[in-house]
């Protein structure tokens, strides 16, 4: 949902822009902070496919733990933000979009309807392919030395059990 609107709201802005100017990189767009930003700056600003991956990482470990203590909503939760983060590496990062979108359909889909159906056995099973296709993608991409490894622990910060 965040990747729609951030994609609805660059094309309004630059369609807006190029009402008023010719050159859309250099066209000013004032913030509510009292400063002004171009187009060009504001592309430039978009989280790279790391910044993502770190997100993705987080909260596919919240995922698992949550799963694990039977909270259903958390994890449903938390896997719908996961997917929300690579869609806006989708968009940010074109170049790997088919390939996020393959893994979302093939694993994370998975994931999520065994979080729906409750389902731990097959969670737990599906949580292991996943992170195998992570680990596979990140050598693919040239990326070997990223190698996802789930926590030893839950998070001491947040309440997993209901």
């Amino acid at each position: 949902m965040k990747n729609r609107f951030i994609s609805v709201t660059l094309l309004t802005l630059i369609s807006l822009s190029s009402l008023y100017a010719n050159d859309i990189e250099n066209t000013i767009i004032p913030t509510k902070h009292s400063k002004t930003l171009t187009l060009s700056s504001i592309a430039e600003i978009q989280p790279g496919l790391g910044t993502v991956m770190m997100e993705f990482g987080h909260r596919f470990y919240l995922t698992y733990y949550a799963a694990k203590a039977e909270n259903w909503e958390l994890a449903e939760y938390e896997i719908e933000e996961l997917i929300e983060a690579q869609e806006i590496a989708e968009t940010t990062r074109p170049k790997y979009a088919l390939k996020l979108q393959a893994f979302e359909s093939i694993y994370l889909k998975k994931l999520q309807n065994s979080i729906r159906k409750q389902d731990w056995k097959l969670f737990e099973k599906n949580y292991t392919q996943t992170t195998n296709a992570c680990n596979a993608c990140h050598k693919e991409n040239g990326h070997s030395y990223i190698q996802y490894s789930l926590p030893k622990e839950s998070p001491k910060y947040l309440k997993m059990a209901l």
